[in-house]
């Protein structure tokens, strides 16, 4: 029975002096050198023109920095960068002016190797032999992209400018109603002040409009509300080589065609995108048959031809207003 209080008495004693055994410090060894690299990197900064203290010196120093001086973190953090980025921590503790001039070195090298890249890429644009892939390929895309559709003119553009009055065909079942014309210093035309018509309307300088310059006419053009005046903007056009860029719709059944449908919006002949109007939509007839195209796909492209204005009405509905003869059609856009 001794035996067994004596062992109780004993695990008592040794519960007691773990409880009061004071905690561990929690700070590694590693923190320890890191915080100590830290300071005398702090130190010799403060003062770089102190000659290098002995070893014993040294110790002495850091046991006094740390009694007196906060622990700073964030400066061991960028020390132990520093030594990272640098080399092994003797060498940046030794001399942390040494590490800032690496950093320097190395964003100067980067800095180098930057702009050498930019020498390089302007070299490349200003002379396009240097690099025959990139010159050909930017030949290729400046010659598939389409031009972009005629704007409206600017005030000062229309006040340097020459009014004139151009020769108005007549339109069967229309009304013409006046416009204004406006020869531009650059040779475009523009009309009641809010369109543009590009080009001189022949076969080497085709008139070029936009789709909706052509929708316009929807304004005063509405036979089934018995209103039949057409702008003398839009007349303007009528027997004139015309140029302009839409979707295009081929016959389904067909091998060969040559007809076609010019329009505003996408629409394959069937299902998919949006049916036209008679105002955003141009009947083609095409100087040439074509063949070749694809079914239930949406093509593109620019259709040059003699543009008519004949409107076609089914008891006062208007189911066409714009043909097109002698046309070609331009793909590769």
């Amino acid at each position: 029975m001794k035996i067994v209080w004596t062992i109780v008495a004993l695990l008592l004693v040794a519960g007691i002096v773990v409880v009061l055994q004071p905690p561990a410090p929690t700070r590694r060894p590693d923190d320890s050198a890191l915080i100590d690299s830290a300071e005398r990197a702090m130190e010799l900064a403060a003062s770089p023109a102190k000659p290098a203290l002995k070893e014993t010196d040294t110790a002495t120093k850091d046991r006094d920095v740390t009694t007196a001086a906060p622990l700073d973190l964030n400066a061991a953090l960028q020390s132990k960068s520093s030594e990272l980025r640098i080399g092994s921590p003797a060498d940046a503790s030794s001399s942390p002016t040494s590490a800032a001039t690496g950093d320097a070195a190395a964003v100067a090298s980067t800095q180098d190797l930057r702009d050498a890249d930019a020498k390089t890429d302007a070299k490349t644009d200003a002379n396009p032999d240097a690099n025959p892939d990139a010159a050909t390929a930017a030949k290729e895309a400046s010659a598939q992209k389409p031009s972009p559709e005629p704007k409206a003119a600017k005030p000062e553009e229309i006040a340097a400018g020459s009014e004139f009055t151009p020769e108005i065909p007549t339109i069967a079942q229309a009304e013409i109603l006046p416009s204004r014309f406006v020869k531009l210093p650059d040779g475009d035309i523009s009309v009641d002040d809010a369109w543009t018509i590009r080009g001189a309307g022949t076969n080497e300088s085709p008139y070029e409009v936009s789709w909706e310059f052509l929708s316009s006419a929807q304004e005063t053009y509405v036979p089934r509300l018995s209103e039949k005046k057409i702008p003398a903007r839009i007349a303007f056009l009528h027997g004139k080589v015309v140029k302009i860029s839409g979707y295009l719709a081929f016959p389904l059944v067909a091998p060969t065609s040559s007809e076609c449908l010019a329009m505003l919006n996408q629409w394959d002949g069937c299902c998919i995108g949006i049916p036209p109007t008679p105002y955003d939509a141009i009947e083609v007839k095409l100087a040439n048959e074509l063949k070749g195209w694809k079914k239930h796909t949406i093509n593109f492209g620019a259709i040059t031809g003699v543009l008519k204005v004949e409107p076609y009405l089914v008891e006062n509905w208007l189911v066409g207003l714009y043909l097109m003869e002698k046309s070609k059609i331009d793909t590769e856009l």
